[in-house]
């Protein structure tokens, strides 16, 4: 009895918009954990759906139900942590679906560490094991490049990390609202943003494998896509922000570069050229052996999956940072300022 009294209450939050395929599974896995259902709450913030997700909501016992303006994920997730009894509040993302385990590991790492330091937990996100053939090749490949874009993390053992996906984290309440919340107007790559932001407080923050959600992956070429331009851009915004920073951050600038130095080359000698150019091809292919073995994808779809990465991804990095170039970049222009700093100011809370 004892042990259960002492156990820390925890705000679990999700965040939907016009997700009414997924949230109700999402919603059942929150509710059938093994961590005390009188030690946690669920917090449900529509982000102005049209579909059915508001009624699904609603319907759902035992939820706190959230309702803004769609406004994005970053203002849906301070909205959620306004409300926020918890002093540790939980992420998950709409369309993932949370192992019976997950809140109960998420403690264990924080009452383990027992350091007022770590300020976020993580943990890992595997691919649904409901999802098409194709979303499953989306899985496979973002493990095997995990090493580079941090993203899926393939650990075995608890370590400090650089970030955590915000579709499987958690952070101290206090600590969160004390570092702004999450940036408004960056989507994605506000949970990059907010984990830096931490970090250079002098937080530190951990990766658990034990901590596990199965998140839905892009189901179609078309979306695959649209998510790594996205992701470029938001790449982009994070160095902007920070300057450069994380290993992804310096894959377009090394792409550019490789393709700047051809014609280089061909200017000292034909010879030259045909050697640069077949170098990069070699290393083209040992890149795309090399992701065909970590992802036991064919090599056919290694080799699809890394063009369109390195098209789409660097397409998008760099149509952001011309774009602000443009123009003065303006922190508070181009994104809007933190959340609680501008409540603050407000005298709202």
């Amino acid at each position: 009895m004892g042990e259960t009294l002492s156990l820390p209450f925890l705000s679990v939050i999700v965040c939907v918009y016009n997700d009414e395929k997924h949230i109700g599974a999402c919603l059942r896995s929150l509710a059938q954990q093994t961590y005390p259902r009188e030690h946690y709450e669920i917090i449900a913030v529509d982000d102005g759906s049209t579909d059915t997700s508001g009624r699904i909501l609603r319907e759902t016992e035992g939820v706190l139900c959230l309702r803004q303006e769609n406004r994005g994920p970053s203002a849906a997730r301070n909205y959620g942590v306004l409300h926020a009894r918890g002093g540790i509040v939980v992420f998950i993302d709409s369309d993932c679906e949370a192992d019976p385990d997950w809140l109960a590991g998420i403690v264990q790492a924080y009452r383990q560490a027992a350091s007022p330091r770590i300020a976020a937990v993580g943990g890992r996100q595997k691919g649904h094991p409901g999802d098409d053939p194709f979303a499953r090749k989306v899985d496979a490949f973002l493990t095997a490049v995990g090493f580079i874009g941090d993203y899926v993390k393939s650990f075995e053992t608890v370590r400090e990390v650089t970030h955590n996906a915000s579709c499987n984290a958690s952070y101290r309440a206090d600590t969160l609202r004390e570092a702004g919340g999450f940036r408004e107007g960056l989507f994605p790559g506000e949970d990059v943003d907010l984990d830096r932001r931490l970090r250079d407080r002098g937080y530190a923050l951990l990766f658990i494998p034990h901590a596990v959600v199965y998140h839905h992956r892009a189901d179609t070429r078309k979306r695959w896509r649209r998510m790594l331009l996205r992701y470029g851009q938001a790449s982009a915004d994070n160095v902007l922000i920070h300057g450069f920073f994380r290993m992804i951050q310096a894959v377009p600038v090394a792409a550019l570069l490789a393709f700047a130095l051809i014609p280089v080359f061909f200017s000292l000698s034909v010879r030259a050229g045909m050697l640069y150019t077949l170098s990069l091809f070699c290393a083209a292919g040992i890149t795309v052996t090399g992701l065909a073995r970590r992802s036991g994808l064919p090599l056919r779809d290694a080799a699809l999956f890394t063009v369109e990465t390195g098209l789409y991804f660097c397409t998008g990095f760099w149509a952001r940072i011309a774009a602000c170039s443009a123009r003065p970049f303006d922190k508070r222009k181009v994104l809007e300022g933190l959340y609680y700093e501008r409540k603050t100011r407000e005298g709202r809370i």
